[in-house]
């Protein structure tokens, strides 16, 4: 995606990872024992871990997703036997590229605010895309 990777950025999601390890957050941290009921948690800080330089945020974070359990160890020989028959038959169509699209829409408004609060409006091609 198209997103801004500021100096500011990063400094809110290291702030964002010691937070994360403070005690307040012991039952998120929990929460990524359980694999299969929480994988967009671990998706999406194995995404902060990705935009994240090489520091001790980084380090931190790395070392805590290490502890995150495999999937594929978790599951049992009777869990692979009903796993085809247990998938969604009647799910509901959901317009992926509309929703992508509403996405862009609104990333490209906060990018146009931003720039013009900062005083850079001309400048809106200069993006680091991940």
């Amino acid at each position: 995606g198209d997103l801004e990777v500021t100096v500011d950025f990063l400094a809110e999601v290291d702030k964002l990872v010691q937070l994360i390890e403070c005690p307040i957050f012991t039952y998120l941290r929990l929460q990524l024992l359980d694999v299969k009921n929480n994988p967009y948690l671990i998706k999406a800080l194995y995404g902060l871990l990705m935009l994240l330089p090489q520091s001790s945020a980084f380090q931190l974070l790395s070392h805590r997703l290490q502890c995150v359990p495999n999937p594929e160890l978790l599951q049992t020989e009777d869990s692979l036997k009903a796993a085809p028959k247990s998938q969604k038959a009647d799910s509901p169509s959901i317009d992926y590229a509309e929703l992508l699209q509403h996405f862009e829409k609104v990333q490209n408004k906060h990018l146009e605010v931003r720039h013009q609060r900062s005083g850079r409006g001309d400048h809106l091609d200069r993006r680091v895309v991940l």
